[in-house]
């Protein structure tokens, strides 16, 4: 069954052919084929109605939107109103999101495609009436059978002719929601691949912070050496990872370490001499490695 917003055409009685009468079979036949084209021309213009407004405050949102995204950050200034530098990223987002929405529903285009069938459908009645007008001029007063064929042949044509205008615009329809569907679905495979490189880097930085692991070293005596000062060298089998000195404290850390086996060296001088110690320290993924060295003071 025909859903009632479709364009549905009248039934066959209205087609039937009186040979008695066949001024009167011409009437009947011309006003079925105006009622079917002004019946088109109705539903285009009816339901264009809808698109039309949604396409209108879409458009208006998304430039109201754009252009407060623009000006935003030069009003602030001014105005000095606090605003988060995320906001303007946020409206042109919305406002994209907004002409996403018009494409992926087509109001804007059905809106196009409605106002263009309905224009070529009333300029195909125009036409067909001026020309009716003429042959049954000429039919006058009573049509031979030439005339009735070429009269039968033109209303056929203008019928036609609006069918083909209403199946055109549903072909431009279909291929229009067929590519919005095919383009939806690539935006949508793109940021689910996206989403999932992100989840999967997440999970690797994590993955890669419980790998390392720390080093805490404690010198109790570091107090007696001349001036408090320390040097600590960290290395590995690949040479030093670390030279640095300490003044004043008896302790020292080193960070996101990657797991292994290390050796420590801790120098300075006492009494003006100088001393030295080392240890080796195994560091693990995740944990601290609490080392102490005392120096021969």
């Amino acid at each position: 069954m025909a859903s009632s917003n479709d364009i549905q055409a009248a039934g066959t009685d209205c087609l039937n052919w009186n040979c008695g009468d066949a001024s009167a079979s011409l009437r009947q036949l011309l006003e079925y084929v105006e009622t079917e084209a002004l019946k088109a021309i109705g539903w285009y213009l009816g339901h264009k109605r809808t698109k039309s407004r949604y396409s209108r405050w879409i458009q208006f949102l998304a430039v109201t939107l754009t252009a407060a995204a623009g000006i935003a950050p030069l009003a602030q200034p001014i105005l000095k109103i606090p605003l988060s530098p995320f906001w303007p990223t946020l409206l042109v987002g919305l406002a994209a999101a907004l002409l996403g929405l018009d494409k992926a529903f087509g109001f804007s285009s059905g809106w196009a495609r409605y106002v263009m069938a309905a224009a070529n459908i009333q300029k195909s009645l125009e036409e067909f009436r001026m020309d009716w007008a003429v042959m049954i001029a000429k039919a006058c007063p009573a049509p031979s059978a030439d005339q009735l064929e070429a009269l039968l042949q033109r209303a056929k044509e203008f019928r036609v002719n609006v069918q083909g205008i209403v199946i055109q615009e549903t072909k431009d329809w279909v291929t229009e929601f067929q590519s919005n569907l095919s383009q939806m679905e690539k935006d949508v495979s793109a940021q689910l691949a996206t989403l999932k490189a992100q989840a999967e880097k997440a999970a690797q930085d994590k993955a890669a912070a419980k790998a390392l692991g720390s080093i805490k070293l404690t010198v109790p005596n570091a107090a007696s050496t001349d001036g408090a000062k320390i040097q600590v060298t960290l290395g590995d089998g690949a040479g030093t990872v670390a030279d640095e000195s300490v003044t004043g404290s008896q302790t020292w850390a080193r960070l996101n370490l990657a797991a292994g086996q290390y050796q420590i060296a801790v120098s300075a001088t006492a009494g003006g001499k100088p001393v030295s110690a080392t240890a080796p320290v195994i560091v693990k993924p995740g944990e601290i490695a609490a080392v102490q060295i005392s120096l021969p003071i």
